[in-house]
């Protein structure tokens, strides 16, 4: 059964690079509950939304990133809880010992963006873009920290300097996928 499911998923992440995730409506639910506690708590302590948009609210922000953290969670089919609360360190989840920063975007060619290399704290970072309807979201590859420090191009979008990668470069999310189940299950055929 899990060789099944695993050559499906491996022949489905064949064709394409982006995988297109749907949200319940439970699911978008618990996103909006989350990301108003995420911003009411943010801000109690103090902390200041670092976006680079200056079209979203701080809350429209909150709101994409909780939604893409979710479908790179079920994508991966890692443990994730929106509404656990605490101040985002750069760590969004862990998989096995691999540690995850979910970098989610409103625009569908956009790139992954750091706004310094020592905020790139986790192991690897995954892109996530919005589409056109709330409940799907578009997870559009990953990258190591190192390959991002070798890549990365400064740029500045008229907000001060960040680092960015074009989608491009990003590696497929089925390398990662496989590496991971290939960890979980052993070698499959």
């Amino acid at each position: 059964m899990v060789q099944n499911v695993v050559r499906f998923m491996v022949r489905y992440l064949a064709m394409s690079n982006d995988i297109l995730v749907t949200l319940t409506k439970a699911e978008i639910s618990q996103c909006k509950q989350a990301a108003a506690l995420r911003w009411q708590l943010a801000r109690a302590s103090g902390v200041v939304n670092q976006r680079k948009d200056t079209d979203s609210s701080d809350d429209d922000v909150d709101y994409l990133g909780i939604r893409g953290e979710l479908a790179v969670a079920k994508v991966l089919g890692c443990d994730y809880t929106p509404s656990a609360l605490g101040i985002d360190e750069g760590i969004d989840m862990f998989i096995n010992d691999l540690s995850i920063d979910v970098k989610s975007t409103f625009h569908q060619s956009g790139k992954l963006l750091f706004k310094s290399i020592p905020a790139f704290k986790s192991d690897i970072a995954i892109l996530v873009t919005a589409t056109a309807w709330e409940e799907k979201m578009n997870v559009c590859g990953w990258v190591s920290l190192g390959r991002f420090k070798e890549k990365a191009e400064e740029s500045d979008f008229g907000k001060g300097t960040c680092w960015t990668m074009d989608q491009d470069q990003l590696a497929p999310l089925k390398n990662l996928w496989l590496k991971i189940i290939k960890e979980k299950l052993g070698k499959v055929a």
